[in-house]
């Protein structure tokens, strides 16, 4: 049953209050702290520009390789004319600028003068899904995909569009539909995280009602990592669990937030490895690793580094603003101070929307 939560009230911290039990633990329950509203998150991969002439964008993101092959296919003489390629270029930069109606009013000129270039009606999508249009924008994206059924980039869009709408069974469809096709690692990592987020939850033992209970229950996250990864000990799933509470505990960040994070970064696989070099069950970088001190092949000290790094980025950018927390964590804290606030990487606006999601899910099994 749905919570009465208001929209935006996101219990992100765990803050121990007095009560009975054994030393250090509490048997009053966890206090959360509020979080942010949910995101409206859209993802443009249009900006082909920036993507293909900064290799830190790159290395930042590995959608890049997808995205940055789809837009050089539209800027090509053979998708559109010079002129059209320049107008849905200035598009792009007043659209990345944040100035929505300027770049609205330059891509509908684009999209009259070639109505039939599935490019502009996909920029045309973003900006009006940026402006809160979201069926307008669903129906583009859907418009982009029947026109070019083997791009997994209007599919993409498609699926994270429908997930930040709330429907979850239209979102899995779209990623289910990049899977069939040869895409590729990186969107196939893409898809495949985002029907991480959307997937059936397994069932949760206790009371109704009963959330700090369960919440707080190692042995939720033992299921949860069986029911994402089948292949998986039970012994193996039971140290996970132990340890993800153990380290939410010692760090104070809320165990399911913690949990929406692992399963959309690995699907709780401990030897889980991305093109980008990330490792094991919260995909630190190496050199995170390194500098938190842990062994990243070992599932516990990966955990430990993973709640430590997140609890890192909430002290810095606010208890109230997870979504800034889970971008650093993907993209990087220098990323997010740079462009105070989310940055322009396909990956990461996906990321923050598909934990969110889960998140918002667990919070209100």
């Amino acid at each position: 049953m749905r919570s009465a939560r208001a929209p935006g009230s996101w219990p992100t911290r765990w803050s121990r209050r007095r009560g009975r039990g054994a030393a250090g633990a509490s048997t009053c329950g966890p206090r959360w702290r509020t979080g942010p509203a949910g995101l409206a998150v859209i993802v443009t991969v249009a900006a082909a520009a920036a993507v293909l002439a900064s290799p830190a964008v790159v290395r930042a993101s590995p959608a890049a390789a997808v995205l940055a092959s789809s837009a050089v296919r539209r800027a090509s003489p053979a998708a559109a004319d010079r002129t059209h390629a320049r107008t849905l270029d200035a598009g792009a930069r007043l659209y990345h600028a944040g100035r929505l109606a300027e770049a609205e009013a330059t891509v509908v000129e684009a999209v009259r003068a070639h109505p039939t270039d599935p490019h502009g009606w996909l920029w045309l999508g973003a900006i009006r899904y940026r402006q809160g249009e979201v069926a307008w924008a669903v129906r583009a994206f859907e418009y982009v995909a029947r026109r070019r059924p083997r791009d997994p980039v209007p599919l993409l869009w498609l699926g994270y569009a429908h997930l930040n709408a709330g429907r979850p069974t239209d979102a899995a469809v779209a990623f289910r539909r990049v899977l069939l096709l040869p895409a590729g690692t990186a969107a196939h990592t893409l898809a495949r995280q985002g029907l991480r987020a959307v997937d059936p939850l397994p069932a949760v033992r206790g009371r109704p009602g009963a959330a700090s209970a369960w919440a707080t229950d190692p042995a939720t996250y033992q299921r949860l990592a069986l029911h994402y990864n089948p292949d998986l000990s039970p012994p193996v799933a039971r140290m996970i669990g132990d340890a993800l509470v153990a380290y939410s505990r010692q760090f104070d960040v809320d165990p399911r937030l913690v949990a929406a994070l692992v399963i959309v970064e690995s699907g709780f696989q401990p030897r889980a490895r991305s093109r980008a070099g990330a490792i094991g069950l919260g995909q630190l970088m190496p050199g995170t690793a390194s500098a938190l001190g842990v062994d990243p092949d070992d599932p516990v000290q990966n955990l430990y580094g993973t709640v430590r790094y997140l609890r890192g980025n909430l002290d810095r950018f606010g208890w109230e603003r997870v979504h800034l927390a889970l971008a650093a964590y993907n993209a990087g804290r220098g990323a997010v101070e740079r462009y105070e606030g989310i940055p322009p990487y396909e990956e990461t606006r996906w990321y923050v929307t598909a934990v969110s999601r889960l998140y918002r899910r667990l919070l209100d099994m």
